[in-house]
């Protein structure tokens, strides 16, 4: 039944798009709706629900994180629309099977949640490019906004998104599970900076309140934004728990100290 399901959505996608299924601006594609769907989905709330921040305030975050970003991605998905390339990735007839997407979607959120882990630690050990680099996204204090996930240095956007996205990169997966990991990975990293308890998905993936306190803390702790395993592994885990929100604020860059952890 489940392979039913992934097969029925697998054509009506590739009916729906046709080529640009194969085009870099698929994936592209499923990484923008990553970061905008839970963006706007967890503004609303920003706003609405929790009322915490007005839209001014909440539009003037998304604004200092996606001026560029946003820019960037309009233009290369122009470009993979518009130019022909001269490479395309494999469309096969047949979707993944239900073992097969569950078993790469697992294989994608482990590597991506290690590699990734490491290399946020070691932003933090070398003080050039902490101070010059991995700054920027510090420069966001508790409360964050969802879209502080984004504040980040042009090098570290691209360096985080191939260790996010390595298992896709290096190994030959269906493009249908590409897709949805691509999209469900970036989401992850942009809900652990939403600042709100979400008690089922918090058992499972790095919680808001542990990177608040990332944030908050001189000393790098709670480093993962996917999974709280490499942390609790390698001892930059600390619990932490959810305080009333604020405003979050557009603040001054802080020093983002050298890891002293082991």
């Amino acid at each position: 039944m489940g392979d039913g399901i992934l097969q029925s959505a697998w054509d009506s996608l590739r009916d729906s798009l046709g080529s640009f299924v194969g085009s870099p601006g698929f994936l592209l594609s499923a990484v923008v709706l990553g970061i905008y769907v839970p963006g706007v989905i967890f503004s609303i709330v920003d706003v609405h629900v929790a009322k915490r921040m007005t839209w001014r305030e909440s539009l003037g975050v998304y604004w200092r994180a996606m001026k560029w970003y946003s820019l960037v991605y309009v233009v290369a998905l122009a470009a993979c629309i518009l130019v022909p390339l001269p490479f395309a990735f494999e469309v096969p007839e047949a979707a993944p099977t239900t073992g097969e997407l569950l078993r790469d979607l697992v294989l994608y959120f482990l590597i991506g949640d290690f590699c990734s882990y490491w290399w946020h630690r070691l932003e933090h050990q070398q003080g050039w490019y902490a101070k010059r680099v991995h700054r920027t996204h510090h420069g966001d204090r508790p409360p964050l906004s969802i879209w502080t996930a984004m504040v980040v240095h042009p090098i570290e956007g691209m360096t985080v998104f191939v260790f996010f996205h390595l298992y896709g990169i290096a190994f030959q997966i269906h493009i249908f599970t590409f897709a949805i990991a691509a999209f469900a990975m970036t989401a992850v990293t942009m809900i652990t900076h939403c600042g709100y308890r979400l008690p089922g998905y918090d058992a499972v993936f790095a919680h808001a309140a542990g990177h608040d306190l990332h944030h908050a803390n001189r000393k790098p702790t709670n480093i993962s934004v996917v999974f709280s395993l490499c942390d609790r592994l390698f001892g930059t885990y600390q619990p932490a728990s959810y305080k009333n929100p604020k405003v979050p604020a557009a603040v001054e860059p802080t020093t983002v100290e050298p890891a002293t952890t082991g």
